[in-house]
């Protein structure tokens, strides 16, 4: 690895200006010690492509493993591996597939290599690998990932190995940290981002809400128990609404319809058949002749909607999928960033990829859907609005409204109405973070935190991708790194703390119980405010006029 980055890039002319920012990333990352990268890059942005420039993006001297867990992505990575780089020997390790010792490249299968006792592992020899790639990384920390890692020795101290990670998302469906086995995320594009770019389908969205109560349902490691999953929601009556929904929003369109399980998967097909709609099943159950043959037929459009259940979250790429019905309601972001991921590939002729949510009714669960992953309520109606018009919408509220709580607009008038109209309410110290903070911090409309000091400088509280905090000063207009921790109550603490150690003439003019905070609005803060075209609202108070006043200054 001493290659410069000019002569990296050379090699990597035929690549996105974002996969190469990747590559470039994973090396200048290694270079200050970090061994264990993960990247995170959404379905269909060409994680594959990238790992198949590793060979000659470092000139490796020794071999590579990719491990994946399933067939279709040992071949699928094969495959992909073969045709950037031809002149290397890449081989599978997997069932009755042996890997030639002397080869390129072994793509390693972690059922075969990583169950309890396996003998296979022992036949690797360590010293062989300088680089290990995880495809769908947010297996890792599987006793069956970290039992194949621990013996290539990735988590020694003093390692020159690189183990870099690949995954749509960073969260895990149980909520375990993938820190456990990953340093860092060295490099990430949000699905936002690479829509906007134009490298992937925009995402037009519909709610359709039905009467079935899951509020019964019960849940295990973060999600609905399959099984009583499956007895609320397979009935005909939902069914039918599936029918209706294909019929009104997506006719002609290929469609995939996720469900719960095979039962599921099979009521719904023979449901849009009785329709006179030619659709079809594909489950994990089918030998690998059928399956390939049904998928086929829906390449081909003989078949217009294909019902699956777990088979096509991960490793499958149709482009032409311009229809994703979401008959599964789950409370996991990792399993609904993954089914939607299969329609935001582009494809000739395809303008945009449109995502029916089948919403049922519940007190006691919160349900992952399309709005939600844009940073809008779960709630939030598209009405088949593509997700850019509200995302339009909340970046100008950012900067223009910035106190306004994007995440409990229900839809783009709910949002103008929010917008107009100023809630008091909105304009305290957020509840959650009441207990602990005594300074007068107030929400952001991207789910953080501010509080304001003078001439437009802030301290900022921002979620991160690894689930945690960062705390930022904003001064002059720049912005500057205090702390980064896993606690938002760590986070309040540090951030008061500093502002104690650093702006003590400010602690009067912060601390949310002075005195001054309750005084009507004086006639200066008002007319600045009518001027920046707010509607000032009845018993508006000088600290929530501050408050107002210093999140639209600009440094």
């Amino acid at each position: 690895m001493k290659m410069e980055e000019k002569e990296i890039r050379k090699e990597s002319y035929h690549l996105r200006d974002y996969q190469k920012d990747c590559l470039s990333a994973i090396y200048n990352r290694y270079k200050t010690g970090i061994r264990r990268q993960l990247t995170c890059l959404p379905t269909g942005s060409g994680k594959t492509v990238i790992f198949s420039e590793f060979p000659k993006f470092f000139k490796m001297k020794k071999q590579m493993l990719v491990l994946a867990h399933r067939a279709e992505l040992l071949d699928q990575a094969r495959a992909k591996l073969h045709h950037a780089n031809p002149d290397l020997r890449i081989e599978i390790e997997q069932a009755g597939r042996n890997a030639d010792p002397d080869c390129d490249v072994v793509v390693a299968s972690v059922p075969t290599l990583g169950r309890k006792g396996a003998k296979r592992l022992k036949h690797l020899d360590p010293d062989r690998f300088f680089l290990i790639v995880v495809d769908e990384a947010h297996h890792a920390t599987a006793d069956t990932y970290t039992r194949i890692l621990k013996y290539l020795g990735v988590f020694e101290k003093d390692t020159r190995k690189l183990l870099v990670g690949f995954t749509a998302t960073p969260k895990r469906g149980d909520g375990e940290g993938l820190d456990k086995v990953f340093q860092e995320i060295v490099f990430s594009r949000s699905l936002p981002e690479m829509i906007d770019s134009g490298y992937l389908s925009p995402v037009a969205g519909y709610r359709v809400e039905t009467e079935i109560d899951l509020s019964r349902v019960r849940t295990r490691m973060g999600d609905f128990v399959v099984s009583h999953l499956s007895r609320a929601v397979n009935v005909e009556y939902r069914n039918d609404i599936i029918i209706d929904v294909y019929k009104k929003y997506l006719e002609g369109k290929q469609t995939l319809c996720f469900c719960v399980d095979v039962a599921h998967a099979h009521s719904i097909a023979k449901a849009f058949e009785r329709a006179g709609i030619r659709a079809a099943s594909v489950t994990g159950d089918m030998d690998m002749t059928s399956r390939s043959k049904t998928l086929e037929d829906f390449r081909t459009e003989r078949i217009k909607l294909l019902a699956n259940c777990m088979v096509l979250t991960e490793g499958y790429d149709e482009p032409s999928v311009q229809g994703i019905i979401l008959a599964r309601p789950t409370k996991s972001i990792l399993l609904y960033t993954q089914m939607i991921g299969r329609g935001t590939r582009l494809h000739p002729g395809k303008e945009n990829v449109t995502v029916v949510d089948i919403v049922d009714a519940t007190r006691e669960h919160s349900l992952t859907t399309l709005p939600g992953l844009f940073g809008l309520s779960n709630d939030f109606d598209l009405e088949g609005h593509t997700t850019d018009e509200p995302q339009k919408a909340m970046d100008w509220v950012e900067v223009n409204r910035p106190w306004v709580p994007v995440d409990r607009a229900t839809s783009l008038s709910d949002l103008k109405y929010r917008c107009r109209k100023i809630d008091l309410f909105d304009l305290q110290t957020p509840h959650e973070i009441s207990r602990y903070a005594e300074y007068a911090w107030a929400g952001t409309a991207k789910t953080g935190y501010r509080l304001g000091l003078t001439l437009g400088n802030a301290i900022l509280l921002s979620p991160t991708i690894l689930d945690s905090w960062e705390v930022n000063l904003r001064h002059k207009g720049k912005m500057r790194l205090i702390k980064s921790t896993k606690s938002i109550q760590t986070a309040i603490m540090a951030a008061e703390e500093y502002v104690k150690d650093h702006f003590p003439d400010l602690l009067k003019l912060v601390h949310r119980e002075s005195r001054w905070r309750r005084s009507p609005a004086s006639e200066k803060q008002i007319n600045l405010l009518k001027n920046k075209g707010i509607e000032i609202p009845k018993g508006l108070t000088k600290g929530q006029a501050s408050y107002l006043i210093g999140m639209l200054a600009r440094d």
